[in-house]
């Protein structure tokens, strides 16, 4: 899986992974100013990888795996439901506090029919301690589209086309669950790829590159066990600073064969710090309304969240809830009282 795929508003995922943990869908926060990365490059071009070479590492991965890949729950199941909320609890969560998680929500959700019957308000004090919350309400919306249908659509585009549903996450419900021949490309899988059959970092890469180079790679048959593999990978090695020791791949890689000085450098991702943006405060509200189903007053939800700290302008506080009654978050009562939307 990945990390930073939004439901509904779906990017690229850095994840942990469901056939690992998705840094990516696979898809959860949307796009956020606060966390941009550079452009890729338009005159870099992937190479098709070459054949005799691209045996050699899908030999070493799969042999490696079937050692060393990581027990993860969802690994044990091929539900949709269940690889669908994998995929979305390892969005911009670590792999293990998403294994905690799991359980723990398919109790309380076992089912497409249990969740999309449940409030909004269920559904979000369920997801406390897990982030981005409107990741929670988008696998709620599709649920209940699931349900309205009759059932799991059987292709990719039929899956991508379910409310908060993109490419990545797409696909990897139908590799993972549905064991079509289809490549889910998160962070992970894209730098494990560029660097070990092109040389390259996947930032000089587009999505359609990634794709097509994920596409190419992808061994007949064996899409569930390689894509699983290539997570691992990128989860234990391949990182955005690399740990090459004892990586499977070893000296069959491209990227370690070059030198220090001509190895590309990934390019920065900006973050701002959590402390001073938006996603602290957009939490820190979710989180009190949560343990308060008889709501607060905004100034009373200021003061528990301690929006004075923040030390913005006036009438931050109240944009901000603006937002999350505009994104379904939160709402009011008609005495003005904020409460998880019901």
């Amino acid at each position: 899986m990945s990390v930073e795929e939004g439901l509904a508003v779906e990017g690229e995922p850095n994840r942990a992974a469901v056939g690992a943990s998705r840094a990516p869908a696979g898809q959860a926060p949307p796009p956020d100013p606060e966390h941009q990365a550079a452009p890729p490059d338009p005159e870099h071009q992937a190479a098709p990888p070459d054949p005799e070479h691209l045996a050699a590492v899908r030999a070493t991965v799969l042999e490696w795996f079937g050692r060393r890949g990581r027990d993860l729950p969802w690994r044990r199941t091929r539900d949709p439901y269940r690889v669908l909320v994998a995929e979305v609890l390892t969005q911009q969560t670590q792999a293990e506090r998403a294994a905690e998680a799991f359980p723990r929500f398919l109790a309380r959700f076992p089912d497409p029919h249990a969740l999309a019957s449940a409030t909004p308000a269920e559904v979000l004090r369920e997801w406390q301690g897990l982030g981005y919350n409107r990741r929670a309400l988008a696998l709620r919306a599709c649920a209940m589209a699931v349900v309205d249908r009759g059932g799991w659509p059987g292709t990719v585009q039929e899956l991508a086309a379910l409310p908060g549903i993109g490419p990545y996450t797409a696909r990897a419900v139908a590799c993972f669950a549905m064991g079509q021949d289809v490549a889910p490309v998160d962070t992970n899988v894209a730098r494990v790829l560029a660097r070990s059959l092109t040389g390259g970092d996947p930032s000089q890469l587009t999505q359609a590159q990634r794709q097509r180079l994920a596409d190419a790679a992808l061994p007949s048959g064996r899409a569930w066990e390689w894509s699983s593999a290539l997570m691992d990978v990128g989860s234990a090695h391949c990182r955005p600073r690399p740990r090459c020791e004892g990586c499977p791949i070893g000296t069959r890689c491209r990227w370690l064969a070059l030198g220090d000085g001509e190895r590309p450098a990934p390019r920065p991702r900006q973050v701002a710090p959590f402390s001073t943006s938006d996603r602290r405060w957009r939490g820190a509200v979710v989180r009190e309304l949560a343990a308060e189903p008889r709501g607060l007053d905004e100034r009373a939800l200021a003061a528990a969240v301690n929006a004075a700290a923040a030390e913005r302008p006036p009438g931050w506080f109240a944009a901000l809830l603006s937002r999350l009654e505009a994104e379904g978050l939160v709402a009011r009562d008609p005495q003005g009282r904020l409460h998880l939307p019901g």
